[in-house]
């Protein structure tokens, strides 16, 4: 088998769910764009700021969604069980857990002023509060999108590195092994760097 086969990267344990869950990010991350986008039109709170939310905050973030959806999923076509690393499920179920947080106190301009699902909830007298919650869920969406992306990144980068057969670092080693402690392969990479570095020092101390 050689080393550019697919079936050589290193085990990455994977289920029915880990396997369909790129393409669920695509949907949800649809879904998200929509809520942020119109999820007040439930309670009747589309207002003047609907189409600029819409554009400026649902868009970018369904591309974010999407771009970090299909990189996982190229990363999961290299592994025999076609599995999206576990930590990419758990960030990417945060992230949408704060996107929903985020379009729940988005606040629109309507015909009785700025108004949210949350103000619709609770009384328009706590749309301030509403204000509040709304700053900090949204930086976080965004930060969670764009740390969604780039952990897809990382995980394609290190198993591109595997499959051509190059040693993982240190920090790399120790990052995944916190990732999947089951990962036979890179705690046998971690058990036998020990001895390669120890011999290699060995040498340089022998030498004149």
């Amino acid at each position: 088998m050689s080393a550019s086969d697919p079936a050589s990267a290193h085990h990455r344990p994977g289920s029915a769910l880990s396997r369909a869950f790129p393409v669920i990010m695509i949907a949800v991350a649809a879904a998200l764009a929509l809520w942020v986008g119109f999820g007040r039109g439930v309670a009747g709170l589309l207002g003047s700021l609907t189409p600029v939310y819409a554009a400026a905050i649902g868009l970018p973030i369904l591309l974010l969604h999407v771009i970090a959806a299909a990189l996982f999923r190229r990363d999961a076509l290299n592994y025999p069980s076609h599995a999206m690393s576990r930590r990419g499920m758990l960030t990417a179920v945060a992230a949408w857990v704060i996107t929903l947080c985020f379009g729940f106190f988005l606040p629109d301009s309507t015909a009785h002023g700025m108004q949210s699902l949350f103000t619709h909830v609770v009384g328009a007298e706590y749309v301030e509060l509403s204000y509040g919650f709304v700053n900090i869920f949204g930086v976080l969406s965004v930060a969670l999108a764009v740390a969604l992306m780039l952990l897809a990144l990382t995980d394609l980068r290190l198993t591109a590195r595997r499959l051509r057969g190059e040693p993982l670092t240190e920090d790399e080693r120790l990052d995944r092994l916190e990732a999947y402690p089951g990962d036979h392969d890179v705690a046998s990479d971690a058990a036998g760097a020990g001895p390669t570095r120890a011999s290699a020092s060995s040498s340089s101390r022998e030498r004149p």
